[in-house]
């Protein structure tokens, strides 16, 4: 700019040219050895669904969806040699173009000229390492693309502003790595296509994000979170018969856990929810010694039962600190105490939990206990939480502050009597979708529980800048990490806990879920909402429920099920 210092301009070049040659020298660099791979992955080929000169006079691909893997040039016979230069990226402008600035953890690349040589019969576009979820050391533990994948990135365009021969849509395509899973095996169809429209939406993120053959977090650091492999893993029930993926995932974060309170609660929520879709109990004996001395299991309780939050006790944060929604400004201001409503309200839940695996190994004296000591919690909660002046529970001990969270929380987990219910349930309706995308899995569930179905099909419709079909509109293929750019500045494009909505439809609008450990025996229990009809195709291990309801002109639901040979209605 004019008037701006020369040495000014020295400084940002030389900063420039550092920043170029070290992502180069990271390019270069092998990798560590102190992660994990994660379990085989597979590639398939996609053509451009759109190609064109755009107004900028480049040639412009668009693969129709974003996925992670790496563009391939395929010259043409006699091809002698020459250079192209390409950008790939997530987003596209209005005109047509590869959005090279698209802020947050958008991805977008843009090749240096690059030569293709003579007698080249496939060339591989190569994108340069990211130096965050790359990172294989202790304090970032990325997991690992298995060397016969390499260096991958996520992009749907392709902009090619130099090539050495005149492209057709036979000469490039977009090779998209993700763990095979049988897309077919699964279907949902219902008489509003909106709804439709959002369960493809999460159903194709739940394949795209598979890309490290492990439940991750998203491309910015690619690394396993207990919430987010959850809730990944209950979506990938709903599409797959397959359950070996949400082990791995599972017992790597038993090996390599992270630091929120509730993240590790979600531990015994995956050993649980893996027994309840297999009937296979090697994973939890193999879990359960670590699970039961869990910190945040028993050591943080105090006399009745509640835990506490060390964190606040000591006055700093901590390596185990409570993290109640995320990020931060989806808290719906939620008051932290050092006795905190939704953190028990988990804490409960898992005790419930902890019990039926202890009966399931044989272990009765623990399932006594845990069952006592969920008892004891559950009186505790009722006393310390619920605030008979407003009917509603408290954030926690210590504060009268109300939020969606607590008593989502409470009301999903079944801390609710059946007399609050409806109320509990008209209070989470008013408020709306005050809440993340991650802890949507539980506003949902809680406005199921709480009779008020009408509210979450409203959610799960809405067009808003806080909802799914409002993902879609800015451009997106998968799951957003939080709703919108302005709610998390840094947010990827590409986060399977932004797919609670599929789990959901699955759940509890097909209704369709485990009544016993491995499917033997299966729940329906539809709850349609406005829905004049709504039918679908769950996949177990047992496996594919197929399910029809249809409202009649009385106002009932009629069902059609069709269980798997051995599996029986509850």
């Amino acid at each position: 700019p004019k008037g701006f210092p020369r040495n000014k301009i020295t400084v940002c070049l030389s900063l420039m040219a550092w920043v170029v040659l070290r992502g180069a020298a990271h390019a270069a660099e092998p990798a560590k050895d102190n992660a994990s791979y994660g379990l085989p992955v597979v590639t398939r080929c996609v053509e451009p669904v759109r190609f064109f000169t755009n107004g900028n006079g480049s040639v412009f691909c668009d693969f129709g969806k974003d996925a992670f893997g790496w563009l391939e040039i395929l010259p043409p016979a006699g091809f002698t040699g020459g250079v192209y230069r390409v950008a790939l990226g997530e987003k596209c402008d209005p005109g047509d173009m590869v959005d090279c600035w698209p802020g947050g953890t958008i991805r977008a690349f843009v090749s240096r000229p690059t030569a293709i040589k003579g007698g080249e019969k496939v060339h591989r576009v190569i994108t340069p390492r990211d130096p965050r979820n790359t990172n294989y050391s202790a304090a970032a533990p990325a997991v690992k693309m298995r060397p016969e994948i390499g260096v991958i990135m996520p992009f749907r365009y392709a902009e090619f502003f130099e090539s050495p021969f005149p492209l057709t849509p036979q000469n490039v395509r977009q090779v998209a790595v993700n763990y095979p899973i049988d897309m077919a095996e699964s279907s949902f169809s219902c008489s509003d296509t909106r709804l439709e429209t959002v369960y493809e939406f999460c159903k194709y993120s739940i394949l795209a994000t598979s890309f490290a053959g492990i439940y991750v977090d998203g491309d910015r650091e690619r690394i396993p979170y207990e919430a987010d492999a959850y809730i990944n893993m209950l979506s990938h029930y709903a599409i797959s018969s397959d359950t070996a993926l949400a082990r791995f995932s599972h017992e790597y974060l038993m090996d390599h856990p992270t630091w929120p309170t509730e993240w590790k609660q979600h531990s015994v929520m995956m050993a649980w929810t893996d027994w309840m879709q297999t009937g296979d109990l090697t994973s939890v004996a193999r879990c359960y010694a670590r699970l039961k001395k869990d910190k945040m299991l028993l050591d943080r309780a105090r006399e009745d039962g509640l835990l506490t939050s060390r964190n606040y006790l000591e006055g700093r944060r901590t390596r185990n600190d409570d993290i109640i929604d995320w990020p931060p400004r989806d808290r719906d201001g939620y008051v932290f105490t050092h006795v905190s409503c939704v953190i028990n309200a988990f804490h409960y839940l898992n005790l419930r939990q902890m019990a039926d695996l202890a009966a399931a190994l044989g272990k009765n004296d623990d399932a006594t206990f845990f069952s006592a000591r969920a008892a004891r919690v559950y009186a505790a909660f009722q006393r310390v939480f619920f605030n008979p002046a407003t009917g509603r529970y408290r954030d926690g001990e210590g504060t009268d502050h109300e939020t969606l969270h607590g008593n989502a929380a409470a009301l999903a987990f079944g801390l609710v009597p059946e007399d609050r219910r409806r109320a509990i349930g008209d209070y989470l309706a008013d408020r709306g979708m005050v809440c993340s995308v991650y802890f949507s899995q539980y506003y949902l569930e809680a406005l199921y529980a709480g009779g008020r179905a009408d509210a979450a099909y409203a959610r799960l419709t809405a067009e808003d800048d806080r909802s799914w079909l409002g993902m879609l509109k800015q451009g997106t293929t998968i799951t957003l990490e939080s709703w919108n750019m302005s709610d998390k500045p840094n947010l990827d494009w590409n986060h399977a806990w932004g797919t609670p909505a599929l789990n959901i439809l699955s759940r509890y609008v097909l209704g369709v879920t485990p009544a016993a450990p491995g499917w033997s025996k299966a729940r329906i229990a539809p709850q349609l909402g406005p829905l004049a009809r709504v039918s679908g195709v769950v996949p177990t291990p047992r496996g594919s429920i197929r399910v029809t309801h249809a409202r009649q002109a009385d106002g009932t639901v009629k069902s059609d099920v069709v269980l798997p040979p051995g599996m029986v209605r509850e």
